[in-house]
């Protein structure tokens, strides 16, 4: 309790402060400033540290609107408004499942769509419709005010709470030679460019597009840092250049030339965006693949490398002078052979797997299953990786399992489930219910082991990605991956249920 009130009163005052700064730019009607910065810090807080914030984002609204000259109930209402943006914006990327590392193109596209678009259509119409009820505004100048509200809090989200959202998440820069001197000679040159273009009435270099250059050398050599960092200040200077009348956005009215800078700020703030998200998911494309390589061939060596010693110590034995090993020796041996090339096998599989489902090439060959059959046959292909683990095994089915499936491709799924549980809950019992449901089959596979953090449960289903350590786990990250691409092909889904120390149950729903 004692923190939340803390964190709404540091709110309260980031809020009021920002919003104060935002007024002094030059409000439209006295309240629609050209940029407001209050919107950014309170869609980040409250996405960063839980909705529970919102009386912040309230009390602060409040107390810049009453001293800005509104009465209390307009004021109030700008107020719910704002509250309400702020709750909206968190809750449709949290919807989105946004992160704010902005390493995906997808997160750039949620923060533009949902939040600088949609949640702040709220705050707009809120407090521009307080403002008609109690006559600050009206006939055309309720438009521009709309305009300029709407168009200040999108910039609030597109300039200001990126770059928190990046500070916050995104990991520190990796060091390389005269990474400080390139980092201030390019600040230099964004803030000369910017002084040439905004800061004086009759500069030849009256083009805002000559600004773009800079940013994306920016954006290219240091990501979504350089790209966030070189649009604040390039914002900065051309509000401030359009203040004082100066610059290419000088237009007749003051709501017009905000709104011609509200108009590059915007357009500079999400091409920048784009392009660092670009180059992230370019560079973390290229570390998945160096990884992956690893990955492979430490995967592929321990198999080779057991298979190689098995092989020439056998050989050795029948080189050798002594009496040659017995036929249960060499059995023995064999039987530890076929299960090295089983093994070798399965990952080779894996890795052919990737390129057939990523081309979209999965082609289901339908005939009539038996799924108790299907998992009854894979628990004897597991049968020694059980017992060596110590999983007893509890297999129950009930009633109609029969459906029309690609029977290869099913042992593949119950594969991987048993695999994992095998892995995963090592010593414990592993529990397998096959189930009737009318229209469709269901499988459940439960384990009693490590379990899994709820923040890594949808992100395992994606292609190389695992919730544990690679050194203490083998495997390529691809089981669960291909095992939802399968069935979603069958028109299924899958589902998890887990907690770190308790488990992990795997539930399969296949229609017939």
């Amino acid at each position: 309790m004692r923190r939340a009130v803390l964190g709404c009163m540091a709110l309260f005052a980031a809020y009021f402060v920002l919003a104060r700064f935002g007024l002094l730019m030059g409000a439209v009607a006295g309240f629609a400033a050209p940029v407001w910065p209050a919107t950014g810090i309170a869609l980040v807080a409250l996405r960063m540290f839980g909705l529970g914030l919102w009386p912040g984002v309230f009390a602060g609204a409040l107390a810049v609107n009453l001293h800005a000259g509104a009465s209390i109930l307009t004021a109030v209402g700008i107020a719910c408004g704002n509250t309400l943006e702020a709750v909206v914006g968190s809750w449709l990327l949290g919807r989105a499942r946004f992160h704010p590392a902005f390493e995906r193109i997808e997160d750039v596209m949620a923060l533009i769509v949902l939040a600088a678009l949609c949640s702040t259509a709220v705050s707009a119409s809120i407090g521009v419709g307080s403002l008609l009820l109690s006559a600050v505004v009206h006939g055309e100048g309720a438009f521009d005010a709309l305009r300029a509200w709407w168009i200040g809090d999108a910039l609030g989200d597109l300039v200001v709470a990126p770059a928190l959202f990046i500070a916050w998440a995104r990991p520190r820069l990796r060091g390389r030679p005269g990474i400080v001197a390139e980092a201030v000679l390019l600040a230099i040159v964004i803030g000369g460019v910017g002084v040439l273009v905004f800061g004086h009435p009759s500069s030849f270099l009256r083009h805002p597009f000559i600004l773009f250059p800079p940013l994306a050398w920016a954006a290219l050599r240091y990501g979504q840092y350089g790209a966030m960092g070189s649009v604040l200040i390039s914002s900065a200077i051309a509000i401030a250049g359009t203040a004082m009348g100066l610059g290419p956005f000088v237009e007749r009215t003051l709501s017009d030339s905000l709104l011609q800078v509200q108009v590059f700020m915007g357009i500079a703030a999400v091409t920048a965006l784009l392009l660092g998200s670009a180059i992230a998911e370019r560079n973390r494309a290229i570390d998945a693949r160096d990884e992956f390589l690893s990955i492979a061939a430490h995967e592929l060596r321990t198999p080779l490398t057991a298979l190689s010693l098995h092989t020439q110590g056998l050989l050795r034995q029948l080189r050798g002078t002594a009496a040659p090993p017995s036929r249960a020796e060499i059995e023995e041996r064999l039987t530890a052979t076929g299960r090295l090339l089983a093994r070798l096998t399965r990952l080779i599989e894996e890795l052919l797997e990737v390129s057939r489902i990523a081309t979209g090439a999965i082609e289901l060959r339908r005939e009539a299953v038996d799924l108790a059959d299907v998992a009854r046959e894979s628990l004897s292909r597991f049968e020694v990786p059980l017992a060596e683990a110590g999983c007893k095994v509890e297999l129950t089915a009930e009633g109609d399992l029969h459906g029309q499936w690609d029977p290869a491709r099913l042992e593949q799924v119950v594969d991987n489930l048993i695999s994992n549980a095998v892995k995963y809950g090592a010593g414990k019992p592993v529990e397998i219910h096959l189930r009737d449901r009318g229209d469709r089959a269901e499988i459940e596979v439960r384990d009693h082991g490590i379990g899994i953090e709820h923040g890594d449960q949808q992100r395992i289903f994606e292609r190389f990605e695992r919730a544990v350590s690679r050194r203490r786990f083998g495997g390529f990250g691809l089981g669960l991956w291909i095992a939802r691409r399968v069935i979603e092909a069958h028109g299924g889904a899958i589902r998890l249920t887990s907690a770190p120390g308790t488990g992990s149950t795997f539930i399969v729903e296949l229609p017939r």
